[in-house]
Parts: structure tokens; C-alpha cells; sequence
């Protein structure tokens, strides 16, 4: 396995170097966010000069949850399945994506409601209707990008999920983080009618919750937000 040989020829590095390596590959990140989203809507694009630290933070931030789950992976506590069956990247990829999702939507309904949380989150809600930039993504507190990359860690390490489920995940989590904040709602009339599709995320979704903050904290599905009636 490529990935498998890549991470062991990883193993051999000391802190810095991975350190390094890591701030590289989260910075690469932003900038192809950057990129799609200025192909999308060029002109929304802009980084605002108040919110460049918080981008900065973001990626140290990112850089460093990244690091810690590679050590992580490098003690034998968080395990990787290498296997190449489909089955099982199927499975793993819709169990990740549901098990993420969930604790994604009590994390966002907490940093609302708790006393000590809601003056930390509401940071990223400066963005009032996500229309300022796809940079809405990255405008966090320290707390809550690391707070949100422990609960990725708990994730795949209690469970033991697949290599490319992990990766399909994290293209998956980054597009969907990039069309909740965009100005134009990229998504069809269709999709709010299909009983296939209406179920699933939308840029509108993320976008009403940013007009409307005590409703839709789901990030993938609407269904959590249904269950808990916090649905706008």
C-alpha cells in the first residue's frame, strides 16, 4: 500500500520536520479551497484584513491536530485498515460521515448554548450570512478548530475505519465546508423537493443558520436538526 509505505517513511522523522511537513500540506489546503471558491464565485472571494490572524490561527491549529493524530497513528493507538475491500470503504465512509456529523451537530449546538462556549463561537459569526468569503471557513477560535479536531481524533481512533474512507471523508468535509460558505447556493431547486436529497446539507442550510442562530447546527444532514426541532 502507497499510503502505508508513505506514513512508515513519516514515522522516521522527529517533531519539527513532521511540524513543518504538516503546516505545508494544512496551507495547500486553504489555498485549493481558495482556488475552487474563487472559481465558483471570484468576486466573493476576498480575505478581510481583520480576519487574517484568525486564518493563521486556524492553520497552526490544524497543523497541530494533524501532528498529533500522526502520533497517534505512530504509538498504535489510533489504527488504520489498509484492506482494499469496497465494502468496507462504503460502510466506513457513510458510518464516518454520520458518526462526524452527529458529534459535529452537538458541538455546534453546545458552543451556542453554553455560557463560558457562545462568546467563543460567536467569533465565527461575525461572518453574519456566510457571504462574506469561503475565508468564513477558516475565521475560528483557537478553542473551537481544536475542539472540533478532537473530536475528529476520538472519532477514528475508537473506531477503525478504512485509509480511503478517511481521505474520501476529508475531501468530502472540506467541499462541504467550502459550499456552506459560499454566497451563491450552488445547489439545485430540485434537491429541496427530492425525498433522495432534501435530507442533505445545502449552502442555504449553513447560510440560514448564520441569519439564525438558534436553528440548523447540523453540518452533512438536516436530520439531527429535525430529530431535536432546531430546524429553521
Amino acid at each position: 500500500m502507497i499510503f502505508q509505505t508513505w506514513l512508515q517513511e513519516l514515522s522516521q522523522y522527529n517533531l519539527l520536520p513532521l511540524f513543518i511537513f504538516f503546516l505545508i500540506e494544512n496551507f495547500i489546503v486553504i489555498v485549493l479551497s481558495v482556488i475552487l471558491a474563487k472559481i465558483i464565485e471570484n468576486d466573493n472571494t476576498k480575505l478581510n484584513k481583520q480576519d487574517r490572524k484568525w486564518v493563521f490561527s486556524t492553520l497552526i491549529c490544524n497543523t497541530f491536530i494533524t501532528l498529533l493524530g500522526f502520533e497517534l497513528y505512530r504509538l498504535g493507538i489510533l489504527k488504520i485498515d489498509f484492506s482494499p475491500s469496497l465494502f468496507s470503504i462504503i460502510t466506513d465512509t457513510l458510518l464516518l460521515v454520520v458518526v462526524m456529523d452527529f458529534f459535529m451537530f452537538c458541538f455546534h449546538f453546545l458552543a451556542h448554548y453554553l455560557k463560558w462556549f457562545s462568546p467563543i463561537h460567536k467569533l465565527h459569526h461575525t461572518h453574519v450570512e456566510t457571504s462574506t468569503s469561503v475565508y468564513s471557513l477558516y475565521v475560528l477560535h483557537p478553542i473551537e478548530t481544536l475542539g472540533f479536531g478532537i473530536i475528529w481524533l476520538f472519532s477514528i481512533t475508537v473506531l477503525n475505519f478504512n485509509y480511503l474512507s478517511i481521505i474520501i471523508y476529508l475531501v468530502l468535509n472540506l467541499l462541504y465546508g467550502i459550499f456552506g460558505h459560499l454566497k451563491k447556493d450552488i445547489f439545485p431547486d430540485f434537491w429541496y423537493k427530492n425525498h433522495a436529497t432534501k435530507w442533505i446539507s445545502t449552502t442555504k442550510f449553513h447560510s440560514d443558520h448564520h441569519k439564525h442562530q438558534s436553528h440548523n447546527y447540523g453540518f452533512y444532514f438536516t436530520i439531527w436538526d429535525k430529530i431535536f426541532k432546531t430546524i429553521f
